[in-house]
């Protein structure tokens, strides 16, 4: 062999070096929320136990929202990725681990159905489930069974996130996290001594800070108890604190109730609810920020 052929054949094995297998894509710090079990890495084809953070999601007959749900076991079915052949109507039985440049499809065994985009505002998980198969997910930032989800219609990720109704899921957002708002129930409990407690709690499994708090009543004046004392004070002024219909808890009032004017959830809601007509439930509108 001639030094010139010697040479090209060095060249080309360098270029071959430097090509890498699979596009690997950044995915932003905290997207990587997804994992499957039982697997060290994600392939085609293959049925998954599906987990965001500690908890399995499958699917759940819901009345708002996608039906979607925690927790459900196998009842909730299980989730299979399958690689875009580039072919309409034509399957990729290929198998072996998936691209993080592959688009895919999420097939859930129990409804036999494909998930993908659906815009519902901020309100709702912005999810549907459709019949055929929906290339529209990408898989990135995979370490192992890791994973970030990634969807090419909106180019956002699929996170955990709050929202007023339905499955807790929701896209990344860049920058600050956004201020979100909820809706709280105040519900009536068996009363011990004196008045009626109403109870509420919001935030469970999340992290961030509570940032205002409405009565969002027309009607009830609210009487929220301080630390340290019971809804059978509610008749002492000094130990509640009187929010009248539609008004908000002041920043100083949050500190008295909470120790700091945004405290962190989760976060308990105990009050008496002031009214001539009885009612077992009254709401709070509240505002929030979750941790970015």
């Amino acid at each position: 062999m001639s030094p010139r052929s010697i040479l090209i054949a060095i060249l080309a094995l360098v270029t071959l070096a430097a090509l890498p297998g699979a596009a690997q894509a950044d995915a932003p710090s905290g997207t990587t929320q997804w994992r499957v079990a039982n697997a060290s890495s994600v392939s085609n084809g293959t049925e998954y136990q599906l987990f965001n953070g500690g908890a399995r999601i499958g699917y759940e007959n819901r009345t708002f929202g996608v039906d979607l749900g925690w927790n459900q076991g196998s009842k909730g079915g299980h989730f299979v990725f399958m690689r875009d052949s580039g072919k309409p109507n034509v399957r990729d039985h290929r198998a072996g681990p998936l691209a993080e440049d592959q688009r895919v499809a999420i097939y859930n065994t129990k409804t036999r159905k494909y998930l993908r985009f659906h815009e519902r505002g901020i309100w709702k998980a912005e999810l549907e489930w459709d019949r055929s198969p929906q290339y529209q997910w990408e898989l990135h930032g995979q370490n192992g069974p890791r994973f970030a989800l990634f969807n090419t219609k909106v180019r956002r990720y699929l996170v955990h996130q709050v929202k007023n109704y339905g499955i807790n899921l929701g896209w990344h957002q860049s920058g600050p996290p956004p201020v979100q708002s909820f809706s709280v129930p105040l519900s009536a409990q068996p009363v011990v001594q004196g008045f009626i407690p109403f109870v509420g709690s919001f935030g469970g499994g999340t992290q961030g800070k509570l940032l205002s708090v409405q009565n969002a009543s027309t009607s009830s004046t609210l009487r929220f108890v301080k630390p340290g004392k019971q809804t059978s004070d509610c008749g002492n002024p000094d130990a509640t604190i009187t929010v009248a219909p539609r008004a908000s808890l002041t920043a100083e009032q949050l500190k008295t109730l909470y120790g700091v004017a945004t405290p962190r959830l989760p976060v308990n809601f105990l009050a008496c609810v002031a009214n001539a007509s009885p009612v077992t439930l009254t709401h709070l509108n509240i505002t929030y920020q979750l941790d970015g």
